[in-house]
């Protein structure tokens, strides 16, 4: 209700006046030590290095804290709980952001909403409640959850918690356009979400969450939480989160400094392989596929796919594994190395010094190693030679003496032998350097790409499955034709990196991967492999696979693909749109079901019914879509998103669109997402949502009925928070009847 005419308004308004008052001193008391802290660094850089680490935790931490008061200072908390611990008074609680607490008096002001005590607020109902608190379990009764709605320090509305009032405050924070709504998750989080925040960090996670659940804001709150719970062991700069793309990356990027965490790890699978490789992993072409797949044919989609989730599967790995025993193997030379006529190394001894003792390491770090033992044995073979010139000189020179008796005639000989003998010396000498590069060059090459190659060329010559040898023959022509490679080939070549080169470490402590459906089983293991102390967050929802030719198809696939116990979890409630637009996304959903997916249940947040248009030639289509975007903007919508189905086709209907709208177009590759009127490809908009969605083709010969569309379909129509709209040229299609 308005905070007005709530009958605690008075009191409410004077605590969050002296609560005003208590940050605004510890945002004094926070500029003073952030002043001290970076005047320490200066000197630290300046003349004492060797605190300078510690100088530079202490002053981030400084930073950070200044930052988190200012954000307080505009919305200190957003909710209240009275509760009466057993045995003890009743005790009033504020939770809010971010934690305060008054530093003269140590005692908290507003509470961190990631602290055990929140709980009560988030799973609690009125009653008989506990929560585990460091020291144990507290048990007790909830009185009162008063929410609040604060902005610039006025309160703008009150509801004290019951089913109703509950519903209400949930439904109003729904019911807001689309600017801040990824922010102010934190409010309205529900029981189902605070299981996926505040599950343990000793296990991996894998979240199914059906399509406006919040799993990637959700995944977003859980690495704040275990940041904060987890304080003493976790640094930002030890989590990663692995987003499907880049212009996905933007759009979640004032999450996580809204919640008062900075310097998370935020990028791509493909950009960490690229950071980690560099040039290594050769030219790679990373733009979106999914049209292009969906308009194959039949046959030759099911062929390409085969080849995609074979190139994505464990299978590939082990195969590959194996490829490289069998390298490793037979890399030191089967005769041996030998420097002239002295033998260097037998096979069996170069073989030791490679596959046992310095099995551990990368091969190039193995031949760097052997290098450095072959210079010294070449070095002391040369010696050996040169004093065996040197001494077979001596002998012929004393024989030579005993055996001419003319001075002139001695004295010619003895030089002649002397020269042959500087010149045998000197000839060893030139020789030593190139000797050891041959060598070098004669052993395999320990390059990824180079092996890569190596490894099809050897599955086309020896393999018989029809599958391996399209892949191979697919691969051996875009590299023999110098093209690009491709996304599925990224994650064989860092396997391949990872057994060939000294790769710096990446230290990550806790993984979230986000949109984990398109995701293949490869890169999956690959990522546990290089980061093995790290647990992982793993959201997706199947029924959102629209890349399924080459992603997972059930959660079951990650079964011993992740290190330690793996716990599995459902968000089967959409909180993003409305239950008239959620019926009509459910109705392709089950047209073409996931099998074993439970279906999305919408909460009950009523709007209008989705509209359906027909239209004959472009210009209607585009005048029917600018007189929805004029109505819908003139309702309050700030966001709108024409969906295209064809990538190609969407500049085009963009240039058609009246200027005044302003409309842009929205790729997977864009790194900005500001909002206003977008025209997107139907593969680009998995992850974001808009004020108001409009299909600018629904027909049947957009959206065949198949899996593959049906996926891309049903995730365009579960992107609008409040207004549906889908044209449709000739007949609908068979999806959404």
């Amino acid at each position: 209700m308005s905070a007005y005419t709530h009958p605690a308004y008075r009191e409410e308004k004077e605590h969050l006046n002296r609560t005003l008052k208590a940050v605004d001193a510890e945002l004094t008391l926070a500029e003073t030590e952030k002043q001290s802290a970076e005047a320490e660094l200066k000197y630290a850089r300046a003349f004492d290095p060797d605190k300078l680490p510690i100088r530079e935790i202490l002053f981030v931490k400084a930073v950070q804290t200044e930052k988190n008061m200012v954000l307080a200072h505009r919305k200190p908390y957003f909710t209240r709980i009275n509760f009466t611990e057993h045995g003890k008074g009743e005790r009033v609680y504020y939770i809010g952001k971010y934690g305060v607490m008054d530093s003269s008096s140590l005692e908290s002001v507003v509470i961190d909403w990631r602290a055990p005590l929140a709980n009560l607020y988030y799973s609690g109902q009125l009653g008989h409640v506990e929560y585990t608190a460091p020291d144990g379990a507290v048990s007790g009764e909830l009185t009162l959850k008063r929410q609040f709605d604060i902005l610039d320090g006025e309160i703008l509305s009150i509801f004290d918690t019951d089913i109703v009032s509950q519903d209400a405050y949930l439904q109003s924070a729904l019911n807001a356009m689309n600017g801040e709504r990824l922010k102010e998750i934190v409010t309205t989080i529900q029981a189902e979400q605070n299981y996926v925040i505040r599950y343990p960090l000793r296990q991996s996670l894998v979240v199914q969450g059906v399509a406006g659940s919040g799993k990637t804001t959700i995944a977003l709150h859980r690495i704040a939480y275990l940041l904060y719970a987890f304080r003493d062991q976790l640094r930002p700069e030890n989590m990663l989160i692995l987003a499907p793309n880049p212009l996905f990356l933007n759009y979640i990027a004032g999450v996580l400094p809204d919640l008062g965490v900075e310097r998370v790890n935020q990028t791509t699978f493909s950009l960490l392989m690229l950071d980690l490789l560099g040039k290594s992993l050769g030219k790679l072409d990373l733009s979106d596929r999914t049209e292009a797949v969906l308009s194959l044919p039949a046959g030759e989609r099911e062929a390409f796919a085969a080849v995609a989730r074979f190139k994505g599967s464990l299978r590939l790995k082990r195969m590959l594994a194996e490829f490289f025993r069998r390298y490793e193997a037979d890399f030191a030379p089967e005769d041996g190395i030998a420097f002239g006529p002295v033998k260097l190394y037998g096979k069996e001894e170069l073989d030791h010094f490679l596959l046992v003792d310095e099995a551990p390491f990368p091969m190039a770090r193995r031949v760097s190693e052997f290098e450095k033992q072959l210079k010294n044995r070449v070095g002391s073979a040369a010696r050996r030679l040169q004093n065996w010139f040197r001494d077979e000189c001596d002998r012929r020179a004393a024989l030579l003496r005993k055996q001419v008796s003319d001075p002139a005639e001695q004295k010619t000989r003895l030089a002649r032998l002397y020269q042959s003998r500087d010149e045998r010396i000197k000839q060893i000498d030139d020789e030593v350097k190139p000797f050891i590069k041959a060598t070098l060059a004669a052993l395999p090459s320990t390059e990824p790409l180079a092996l890569y190659r190596a490894f099809w060329e050897d599955a086309l010559a020896h393999a018989s499955d029809p599958t391996v040898r399209a892949a191979a023959e697919r691969t051996l022509s875009r590299m023999n034709a110098k093209q690009p490679l491709e996304a599925e080939d990224v994650a064989p070549i860092a396997y391949l990196a990872t057994r060939l080169l000294p790769l710096k470490r990446i230290d990550m402590r806790h993984v979230v991967i986000d949109e984990a459906q398109d995701f293949n089983l490869f890169e999956i293991s690959l990522l546990s492999d290089l980061m093995p102390a790290a647990t992982f967050t793993i959201v997706g929802d199947l029924m959102q696979g629209i890349h399924g030719w080459r992603g997972l198809h059930s959660w079951d696939e990650l079964n011993g693909i992740l290190k330690g116990t793996c716990a599995r979890h459902e968000l089967i409630t959409s909180y993003r749109s409305t239950v008239e637009i959620m019926d009509t996304a459910l109705t392709v959903a089950r047209n073409r079901p996931v099998a074993g997916q439970t279906e999305a249940r919408a909460v009950i947040r009523h709007g209008e019914a989705p509209v359906f248009l027909p239209f004959s030639g472009e210009d209607e289509q585009a005048q029917k879509i600018a007189d929805l975007i004029d109505e819908w903007m003139k309702a309050g919508m700030r966001v709108i998103c024409v969906i295209e189905r064809y990538a190609s086709r969407a500049g085009a209907l963009a240039a058609r669109l009246p200027a005044r709208l302003n409309a842009r177009v929205l790729n997977t590759e864009d790194t900005e997402y500001t909002g206003g009127v977008y025209v997107a490809p139907a593969s680009a908009v998995k992850g974001l949502e808009f004020d108001g969605v409009i299909f600018a083709d629904a027909g049947e010969s957009a959206y065949p009925d198949d899996d593959l569309n049906a996926r891309l379909l049903y995730v365009g129509l579960t992107r609008p928070l409040h207004r549906l709209a889908l044209l449709y040229s000739g007949a609908r299609t068979k999806l959404l009847n």
